[in-house]
């Protein structure tokens, strides 16, 4: 039996505990071995490698997003100095630059890639037996000063056989609550469900392909409540965000879905938002989810005009946008569009159209968004293409106008940064100021007369320009 202390880099008011680890977690656990997860809301780096006497751990892992890389990296590093324990790093960053990792940073000894759970435990059972590694799917390492790639892992079939994700190490009361949830549910923890893994789509900007697959498998509708009455009994959760990439992916399961919240009667307690493609949207299945408490639908519109569509790779036709959203509209379900500004077609006229395609639509708010390169889309290999950037672009810091969280910021030769930044906050703020979001105005209330209107607009474009559905992470 392993202990194993799993972290996160430290985050300020995170929406939701790290449903990877905490999946991980509840594994690991299952199987005969310790974990234990140091919850990172709202504490500092510091503290997290502080605490990894208390744990006392044979090991540590850690997941890593793009945006959060250093932060990660720097921990283990700290890690590896004091306690000198082995290291294992996780998650969409890790999956996709591992060569890199392990040849740059010798305080990571292992890597995970993909889906951590399996892979995670059988290096425990081999380090714990003191098994030869490479027989281990999934799993890079280093030996002897060699950088080692074992074939990949095959996807997990039969998502119904992972335990509920651990939340026990965390307190929901302390994460962040979205201002736009109905007020009558701020008071009460709010949970995240992962009902299905993998994307059938080939969006340029997202490399949820390279962690989960393009063949998405789901929970059983069955299983997936029951998660949700676990998360109601357990930690009194009372709003639910489905975590999945399309949850409508299935029009179907959805449905069904639906109707067991219904039979059980958990619309009277839990409220519920989730993320839908347009193209997948009727109005039958508008009417279930309105039926069984879903508050709020996330659509990925990224861009409203067709040349931007076409760019993107987005599968709906500008039909369909317009049909979802008047649909979506007329059944009396709330709607976020995702929108980007930027791309080979962005320019000024371009802007303009998305203003008036927005107004078309009507979406109940929006999250405009800088166009983020990552590691292992197509839009990343677009800018090398260009001589943008290369892979070493990943051991720099990346900070100064062409980048964002660490990551560089793509763009056209008809805009420029600071036109592309200008018009992404400016559609941000225009937007949610006419409908009067619910989250526009109390947040609007906070910096009002303290800071001038430029410096307003970079606040809220710094604050959303990652879109979610791009980066989850384990």
């Amino acid at each position: 039996k392993m202990k194993i202390l799993l972290l996160s880099p430290p985050t300020e008011n995170s929406r939701f505990p790290p449903l990877g680890i905490a999946y991980i977690s509840s594994f690991l656990n299952a199987n005969g071995h310790e974990a234990v997860i140091k919850d990172a809301n709202n504490i500092s780096a510091k503290e997290i490698v502080n605490s990894v006497k208390k744990y006392a751990p044979d090991i540590v892992g850690i997941t890593m997003n793009t945006t959060n890389r250093f932060v990660a990296i720097d921990i283990l590093k700290k890690v590896k100095k004091r306690y000198n324990l082995p290291t294992i790093a996780g998650g969409p960053h890790a999956t996709i630059m591992t060569d890199q990792l392990l040849k740059n940073y010798p305080h990571i000894d292992y890597i995970v890639r993909n889906e951590g759970e399996f892979v995670t435990l059988n290096l425990l059972n081999y380090l714990e037996k003191g098994k030869d590694l490479g027989n281990i799917t999934g799993l890079s390492y280093r030996k002897n000063n060699q950088v080692f790639h074992n074939a990949r892992a095959e996807p997990i079939k039969d998502l119904d056989i992972l335990p509920y994700p651990d939340y026990n190490f965390f307190d929901l009361k302390n994460y962040s609550k979205n201002p736009e949830h109905p007020k009558e549910i701020l008071k009460f923890p709010v949970g995240s469900i992962m009902s299905s893994r993998g994307c059938p789509y080939h969006c340029i900007f997202c490399s949820t392909s390279q962690l989960w697959g393009h063949r998405i498998r789901f929970r059983k509708p069955e299983f997936v409540v029951d998660e949700m009455q676990n998360l109601l009994k357990e930690h009194n959760t009372r709003y639910i965000v489905f975590n999945d990439d399309n949850f409508t992916a299935d029009r179907k399961r959805a449905i069904e879905i639906c109707k067991v919240i219904i039979k059980r009667g958990l619309q009277k307690e839990i409220t519920w938002a989730c993320s839908s493609e347009v193209n997948i949207i009727n109005r039958d299945l508008l009417e279930w989810l309105k039926k069984a408490g879903c508050h709020m639908i996330e659509y990925g519109v990224e861009d409203p005009g067709e040349e931007g569509t076409r760019f993107f790779k987005k599968a709906h036709t500008q039909k369909q946008l317009f049909e979802a959203f008047k649909l979506t509209n007329e059944i009396g379900l709330k709607s976020r569009s995702f929108v980007i500004v930027g791309g080979d077609h962005e320019s000024k006229e371009n802007i303009e159209l998305k203003k008036r395609l927005m107004e078309k639509i009507n979406p109940t708010a929006t999250t405009a968004s800088l166009l983020l390169a990552f590691p292992g889309t197509e839009l990343f290999e677009r800018g090398k293409q260009r001589g943008l950037w290369d892979d070493s672009i990943w051991l720099r810091p990346c900070v100064g106008k062409k980048f964002h969280n660490y990551v560089p910021i793509y763009h056209s030769e008809n805009m420029d940064l600071n036109g592309l930044f200008e018009a992404s906050a400016d559609l941000y703020y225009w937007w949610n100021r006419k409908k009067g979001s619910f989250r526009f105005r109390e947040q609007a209330g906070v910096v009002k007369g303290l800071i001038k209107r430029r410096d307003f607009l970079k606040i809220y474009a710094m604050g959303k320009s990652v879109i979610k559905r791009s980066v989850k992470g384990l």
